[in-house]
């Protein structure tokens, strides 16, 4: 080895370690900066030997190398940043989810007095007072107050599912206007890499930076990153290719449907999330398109049956003016057939139009449908007279009616000795065609029998009850029967019940009493299960960060910096910088040594 070789292999050992010092140094001065990835020098032995065309230094110069800078590279895992990265977008989307879910859930909280559940409740404790005391006018002031609350907090909970909506829809135009942001940048990053690349002086910090935007963008999408040599990082979200190169397709919001849609630029493709995860963009889709709409829909459902089941009974009361027939609650937009939250209404315009009593007048259409109840028996769906409910009714001109009563006294008592109750009747069948035999047993014990009755026409009746005198009570059978609906030797019953209703009867009162406070399961159902879904969002996000932060700091020990263990290496750096100056020393005393000979 001659002496140049010693200051080649000197010279070069300097400038590498000289490298990796610098290296080292860079890697400590930005331990604590955000995306940082630790930069790593690899060394490896070179020839010093010049050759020429025809000639080299011979089989004796081989061992004369030195050192040289192998690569310089950025220490990055591909596989655990595509891991972090989903676990990052699936825990925005719980998060975001359980936000909007929680401010909802606070709305519907059943555990204050204004809450739904509460204010039904509260309605049907102040009919099931009204029950007892249908005279007091502050009996009645309090259902008007009770019943003006629970429609407030329809409303209410209405307003603040609009509000949610509307935020949700903002939240969303903003997280789209800035994921586009973050494409762009993107795709600029990729031109200026490559562009480095080219050049042959690579641009880390640039490369940072891209992994850097892309961390960020999957906390609003569930983005996919694959790298290429050629054109940089490709993105893809939901299979669409969203960054390419420097091209980037953006997204739009389409409001023109009845819920916004997401869509890939102008391709009218449209992002659909899945069941869960999609960070917070696929949230907030999945909020507009299924979750608050289920929500609304829900109360919606919940407010009809309220105003639907409600009425039905107090249409079947009388007020203190005398009046019957009169819905309770109103939908303000109008009729339809499907009552909202957001539009309900009182119909009463003071206490003394509750309508809490039974009507008296059982020869009417109210009457019949609050004093007359059908048993089928025997006569199911199954069978020809199935419908003998519906068709045992009063008409529109007052023909066909169940009951047929000859008179009702002034004050709505049955006339004379008519005393109603349950008439349980047999049903067989006559040899004569068009014809039926009918059984009658009445509620004091007493039995008749009334046959050959013919059913094949109509307004044919048979007698219930008769007094002795002119007072009776009979049915219409040729309205609701055909022969064909008893078999020859078949035996059917049905039964008739007849109230003897009075004035003082508040049975429509606690009808709705009833009716309320069943329909308070509905609400509590409501706002458990919203609350069950805040408590499954409130899991996934918990899970999904505990994987977030397990790959996280998989990701620190393969490409985060350790101060120490860069100052250790900065130590055995000096140490083997020092050595290769001693070698420098080594080949000039050599020099100097064999010019002073050579003197």
């Amino acid at each position: 080895m001659s002496v140049n070789s010693l200051f080649d292999i000197g010279s070069t050992s300097l400038r590498a370690v000289g490298e990796k010092i610098d290296a080292t140094s860079q890697n400590i001065a930005n331990a604590e900066s955000e995306g940082y990835r630790r930069r790593r020098v690899s060394l490896s032995s070179r020839s010093v030997a010049a050759t020429g065309l025809y000639a080299s230094n011979g089989a004796q110069d081989v061992t004369s190398s030195g050192v040289g800078v192998e690569q310089f590279e950025r220490v990055r895992d591909g596989m655990l940043v595509a891991a972090r990265n989903e676990a990052r977008s699936s825990e925005s989307a719980a998060r975001e989810e359980g936000r909007v879910l929680g401010v909802l859930e606070g709305a519907l909280a059943t555990d204050t007095d204004a809450g739904l559940s509460a204010s039904l409740q509260g309605l049907a404790d102040g009919f099931s007072n009204l029950a007892i005391n249908p005279d007091s006018q502050g009996v009645r002031e309090s259902v008007l107050g009770r019943a003006r609350q629970l429609t407030d907090t329809f409303g209410r909970l209405d307003q603040r599912l609009g509000e949610l909506t509307t935020n949700t829809e903002n939240a969303l135009a903003g997280n789209v206007e800035k994921a586009n942001g973050l494409l762009d940048k993107v795709a600029s990053l990729n031109e200026q890499i490559e562009n480095a690349r080219a050049g042959g002086s690579p641009d880390y910090a640039a490369e940072d930076q891209r992994d850097q935007t892309v961390k960020e963008l999957s906390k609003l999408l569930p983005v996919e990153a694959q790298e290429n040599r050629s054109d940089g990082y490709t993105l893809t979200v939901d299979g669409m290719t969203v960054v390419q190169g420097t091209e980037a397709t953006n997204l739009s919001v389409d409001q023109s449907g009845d819920t916004p849609a997401v869509e890939f630029g102008k391709t009218g493709v449209e992002f659909t999330p899945g069941a869960e995860g999609g960070g917070e963009i696929g949230a907030q889709a999945r909020l507009l398109n299924d979750t608050l709409p289920g929500v609304q829909s829900d109360l919606d459902a919940l407010a009809d049956d309220v105003v639907k089941e409600v009425n039905a009974a107090h249409r079947k009361g009388a007020d203190q003016n005398g009046d019957t027939g009169e819905n309770f609650f109103v939908d303000k937009s109008g009729p339809s057939s499907e009552n909202t939250a957001g539009n309900i209404e009182l119909n009463v315009d003071g206490p003394k139009d509750i309508a809490a009593v039974a009507t008296s007048a059982l020869g009417t259409l109210e009457g019949n449908e609050t004093a007359v109840t059908i048993g089928q028996g025997d006569f199911g769906d199954s069978s020809g007279a199935g419908n003998i409910e519906d068709r045992l009714t009063v008409g529109s001109d007052g023909s066909a009616s169940t009951v047929e009563v000859s008179s009702i006294s002034s004050d709505g008592n049955l006339p004379g000795d008519l005393e109603g109750g349950t008439f349980d009747i047999t049903v067989e069948n006559n040899t004569n065609n068009g014809e039926l035999d009918f059984t009658i047993n009445r509620p004091d014990g007493s039995t008749s029998t009334e046959t050959g009755v013919d059913v094949s026409s109509d307004g044919t009746r048979i007698t219930l009850e008769d007094d002795g005198s002119s007072n009776t009570l009979k049915l219409d059978v040729g309205t609701a029967f055909k022969d064909t609906n008893v078999g020859a030797s078949e035996t059917k019953e049905f039964s008739v019940t007849v109230d003897n209703s009075l004035p003082g009867d508040t049975g429509p009162a606690q009808n709705i009493a009833d009716v309320a406070s069943d329909l308070t399961t509905g609400a509590t159902d409501l706002a458990a299960g919203v609350g069950t879904q805040v408590q499954e969002a409130a899991a996934k996000e918990e899970a999904q960060a505990a994987v977030g932060e397990r790959v996280q700091a998989q990701i620190e020990d393969v490409s985060g910096v350790s101060v120490d263990q860069q100052l250790s290496s900065l130590i055995e750096q000096q140490q083997q910088f020092a050595a290769s100056a001693q070698v420098l020393t080594t080949a000039r005393e050599v020099s100097s040594t064999l010019l002073s000979i050579a003197r």
